[in-house]
């Protein structure tokens, strides 16, 4: 069997329904299971901010902030689900993230020591490391591996195989449904045909920013947007890159507060385009602004990375 297919893109996230974009073109939807399943995370490494559907956070850090901190972090996220929890690539993805940070953050600690770290309460309920630990010692027992009183650092190869798939099972890791579609055609009669005209025209730095633009919109438009019309827009934000290719690489992309303006940095100024005008036949990329300022440079830019991974 070949390599399985990785996400690159997150089209849809509402309740226990995830819609990803593949690396070959198609659309894989996920629905049932639990979290660890649909995003890919068997340790629920989760990534807090502001205005998530975790009612228990406190963080003031911005969904953009706290995706650069987990994408700093670990190799393979591709996004953070509604609740802040990361969406990787691939499940050998979220398993090699969660083995780096017992390796990395807890190496001297035993398990339960972990633990006492690790879980946390939060939206999911209040956390019993006792019970965790037992079941984690109780999955060693069945794979003939002794996990009590010994520091993760210290644990062989076949021991911490076994306790990555004990707190896999813990966490809870159920498949549900999965539904996918084939990648579409230009000459399909259900793809936009501005869009299609756009794709087959990018250069290699325009479909950089053309991904770019859907893994940063597709989040946050995907509830009142089709992915045609996503990638509709994200189609004119590589438009942008073009017209103003002088200006540099593209840095970044943004979405203002009312969700109304899309931003497209580049190494020295911005450009703007509407989201309703980027869906239009005729539509126009807004003049470039000026140079920034150091404060503007500042202004859009994620806040620092804050670094620590919560479970569940």
């Amino acid at each position: 069997m070949g390599e399985p297919n990785k996400i690159t893109g997150l089209i849809r996230t509402e309740g226990k329904t995830r819609v990803y974009q593949m690396d070959d073109g198609s659309q894989e939807a996920r629905e049932g299971g639990t979290v660890s399943w649909r995003n890919n995370n068997p340790g629920n490494l989760k990534f807090e901010y502001a205005g998530s559907a975790d009612k228990t956070v406190t963080s003031s850090r911005t969904p953009e902030a706290a995706l650069a901190a987990a994408q700093a972090r670990y190799g393979g996220v591709v996004a953070l689900d509604q609740w802040g929890n990361a969406i990787f690539e691939t499940q050998a993805a979220g398993r090699a993230a969660k083995a780096q940070l017992l390796t990395n953050t807890h190496g001297e600690r035993t398990i339960p020591e972990m633990l006492g770290r690790y879980a946390k309460d939060d939206y999911t309920g209040k956390a019993n490391t006792d019970a965790y630990a037992n079941s984690v010692y109780a999955e060693g027992d069945r794979q003939g591996v002794e996990l009590r009183d010994k520091k993760i650092r210290d644990l062989s190869s076949k021991e911490f195989e076994a306790l990555l798939d004990g707190m896999k099972k813990v966490e809870g890791f159920q498949e549900g449904a999965v539904t996918r579609t084939p990648a579409k055609t230009t000459d399909s009669l259900d793809v936009p045909i501005a869009a299609s005209r756009i794709r087959s025209a990018l250069s290699p730095e325009q479909q950089r920013v053309h991904q770019m633009a859907i893994e940063r919109l597709s989040g946050s438009l995907g509830a009142n947007y089709s992915p045609e019309q996503i990638d509709t827009i994200a189609g004119r934000v590589a438009q942008l890159a073009a017209t103003n290719a002088h200006r540099g690489e593209g840095q970044g992309v943004f979405l203002s507060k009312d969700q109304r303006t899309i931003a497209l940095k580049q190494t020295f100024g911005i450009s703007e385009i509407g989201v309703q005008e980027a869906l239009s036949p005729s539509a126009k990329a807004s003049p470039l602004l000026p140079a920034m300022t150091a404060a503007q440079q500042q202004a859009v830019q994620p806040e620092a990375e804050q670094r620590t991974a919560l479970s569940r």
